[in-house]
């Protein structure tokens, strides 16, 4: 037995007071909603059989991940499900994506209703297909090729898609591949892991530009996905349907959530929270409270699932900021933590049946990473003990540099670099950068290509253009590019672009744009409506105001705009060949639109020739500011002020000025003004009449 000091109160601490969970032999039977897996399982990858397939119109919603919700005597498993603001677009793309494939991913809150609002779209708007919700540790390359059961259509199911982004899961080139196989995935994924995918880093920008380096593969994914944000909070009409279900478990929800959502309130998450925060006092539950504690920042550091073991060895640093509260037995706390509360859920769930690995409620992890909480520091140590392999590592680090644990960072990656992993020496090089260090940041970026890692040829590129030796920079992102980095390709067709290198240049920003990459698909539309494509620069932009990349919807329409006058060049051209002079007017407009300028002339002289007062006008125009040959264009506007325009009066006033005859000038430019022309106001403020 062992005991902490602190200040007068003494905290008791068992050295021996342990737990035997395999078992479960504390509390009865542990439940929990749905069935969970080990992120870092091994073994080899599985195909998906026939019978793993199931009817949309069989799954189980609480197998399927639906958070079990406040029990109550006589009331039924699940409320009756209450549209959602987001149905709306949530159903409809759901119904487009089972023709023809694709990724839709529902982001909010843990407990916004995003699982329940998923399974609901699926069955209605998916029945008649088959569905496979994969274990976490599945190899789901295997779908590239795999047969397909007979059905109307497939759906994997990714709820917490997290846990499905890896090298053996779901990749940029998976999904593209699954939606060529109109395979519809549809995942949940919490704001958190949004937040940390979309997160951009410029430490190793050239000139200040924020490219992304460590390009996560999440962020590339979602970029890939059809992305419906589900609100925590309901909305005033999602309350009003709930009030007109008329059914007990939503009328209490809705007398009780205060400030909480609705489908928060039924998964008992504030509760539970509150029940936690209330335990650590003198007669509660402050080993309990410790243990939850414990299994919280053993989640956020990255042990995902975990044995109960780490829980007992990290609580004590937990327990001793509780002095004086004379904490329970181990085997009561364990009690209290594991067991199910409100008839929904445990503080900590067991994970799969046989109780070896646990995991905390997801509201609770949720709570404590939005607020910003800070994970205690014995927490890394612990998870370095318990750690599966060197990716696991790998996902410690990143989680430490997050936290703001850089030295925690580094003491995990360096034995990882010294044993050649890739990954490790690609973040250590980061760490690097942003520490100052470029010359080992160089280093470990070339250790980290020459391993294989797809993005480190690309951040060695942004380092060696950074320091100006462009030739390098050339060579590592032709490696990168080669290497399928859209990324890379983009930065190089870029850079060769601002050479010259034009016809190289296209090649990798269609590469690129070709792969999805957002402003590749920009460029090239721009390039291509540059040069008058406009059909083909109309494709690209729509790809590219669809992937959100700024300006492309304006730039979009200022192309449709441009084909559309192109279109109607070709019409108006036949009429006026055939002696319209209104066509042939409105045809050089066309053209004038398409900088096509020369053109616009010859058909402005010949309606001009033809006695259209407007052509007259322009091409008069045109010959006095543009070439300035006056005498010319003298007879071509008094056709047009003879119809008493005043832009017409006021550009002959003009020519006639630049001819020196200065009464007859000043005598039209008044007229054009007390007509309401504006220059012609102005001009004669800026040129008044000399005193005689």
């Amino acid at each position: 037995m062992s005991s902490t000091t602190t200040g007068e109160e003494t905290a008791v601490v068992s050295d021996h007071d342990s737990v035997d969970v395999r078992g479960n032999s504390f509390g009865g039977p542990a439940q929990v909603s749905g069935t969970q897996y080990n992120y870092f399982a091994t073994g080899p990858p599985v195909l998906p059989s026939p019978a793993q397939w199931i009817a949309v119109e069989q799954a189980d919603p609480l197998a399927f991940g639906v958070h079990r919700p406040r029990q109550r005597e006589g009331r039924a498993a699940l409320q009756p499900y209450v549209e959602r603001d987001a149905d709306v677009s949530v159903r409809p793309l759901a119904a487009r994506l089972g023709h023809s494939g694709g990724l839709l991913v529902l982001t909010g809150d843990s407990t916004a209703g995003k699982t329940r609002c998923a399974f609901e779209a699926m069955r209605a708007e998916l029945a008649g297909c088959m569905v496979w919700a994969p274990s976490r540790d599945a190899d789901l390359r295997v779908l590239a090729d795999a047969p397909l059961p007979p059905a109307d259509g497939w759906i994997v199911w990714l709820d917490d898609l997290e846990d499905y982004i890896r090298d053996t899961g779901l990749d940029p080139a998976l999904v593209s591949r699954l939606g060529q196989r109109r395979i519809v995935m549809l995942a949940t994924l919490r704001d958190e892991y949004v937040d940390r995918y979309q997160r951009r880093s410029a430490s190793l920008s050239p000139s200040g530009q924020p490219h992304t380096v460590a390009a996560h593969l999440g962020a590339r994914v979602l970029n890939m996905a059809e992305q419906i944000p589900l609100p925590r909070l309901w909305s005033r009409e999602e309350l009003r349907r709930a009030e007109q279900a008329n059914e007990p478990g939503l009328a209490e929800a809705l007398a009780h959530r205060g400030d909480y959502g609705i489908a928060e309130y039924l998964a008992a998450g504030p509760a539970l929270l509150d029940e936690m925060n209330r335990a650590c006092r003198v007669g509660g539950n402050p080993r309990g409270y410790s243990f939850v504690r414990a299994a919280i920042d053993l989640a956020r550091a990255g042990l995902f699932e975990i044995p109960f073991a780490a829980v007992e060895e990290l609580h004590t640093s937990y327990l001793r900021a509780l002095p004086g509260t004379r904490p329970e037995t181990a085997a009561e706390a364990f009690t209290w933590a594991t067991r199910v509360h409100y008839g929904a859920t445990g503080m900590i769930n067991p994970v799969g049946t046989d109780s070896l690995v646990w995991k905390p409620f997801d509201y609770l992890i949720e709570h404590f990473s939005r607020e910003e909480l800070p994970i205690h520091r014995d927490t890394w140590a612990v998870v370095r003990t318990h750690a599966q392999s060197q990716w696991h590592l790998h996902i410690v680090g990143l989680l430490a540099t997050a936290a703001g644990e850089e030295e925690v960072a580094e003491g995990i990656w360096r034995p990882l670099v010294d044993a050649g992993n890739a990954d490790a020496s690609f973040h250590l090089a980061l760490l690097r950068a942003r520490q100052g260090d470029l010359a080992n940041c160089e280093r470990l970026l070339h250790r980290a290509a020459d391993l294989g890692h797809e993005e480190a040829p690309y951040g060695l590129g942004l380092l060696l253009l950074q320091q100006g030796r462009v030739r390098q920079c050339e060579y590592q992102w032709l490696r990168a590019a080669y290497e399928g980095n859209a990324q890379a390709a983009y930065s190089l067709g870029s850079l060769l672009h601002d050479q010259g290198r034009q016809a190289e240049a296209e090649t990798w920003l269609r590469t690129a744009a070709e792969d999805g990459y957002g402003d590749a698909l920009y460029t090239l539309g721009l390039m291509l409506a540059k040069r008058k494509q406009y059909r083909e620069a109309e494709l690209w932009l729509w790809e590219a105001a669809r992937d959100r990349v700024e300006e492309a919807a304006e730039l979009l329409d200022s192309v449709i705009l441009l084909r559309e006058a192109m279109s109607d060049v070709h019409e108006l051209r036949q009429e006026a060949e055939e002696g319209d002079s209104d066509a042939a007017f409105a045809l050089a407009e066309r053209l004038l639109c398409l900088d096509e300028v020369k053109e616009a002339e010859v058909w402005w002289s010949r309606a001009a020739r033809a006695g259209h007062p407007l052509a007259a006008l322009r091409y008069g125009m045109r010959l006095t500011v543009t070439q300035n040959d006056h005498p010319a264009a003298e007879p071509w506007l008094r056709i047009a002020a003879d119809t008493g325009n005043p832009d017409a009066l006021y550009w002959l006033g003009v020519n006639l000025d630049r001819q020196r005859r200065v009464r007859e000038s000043r005598q039209l430019i008044t007229r054009a003004a007390r007509a309401g022309h504006t220059a012609a106001t102005q001009y004669l403020k800026q040129h008044p009449l000399p005193r005689t």
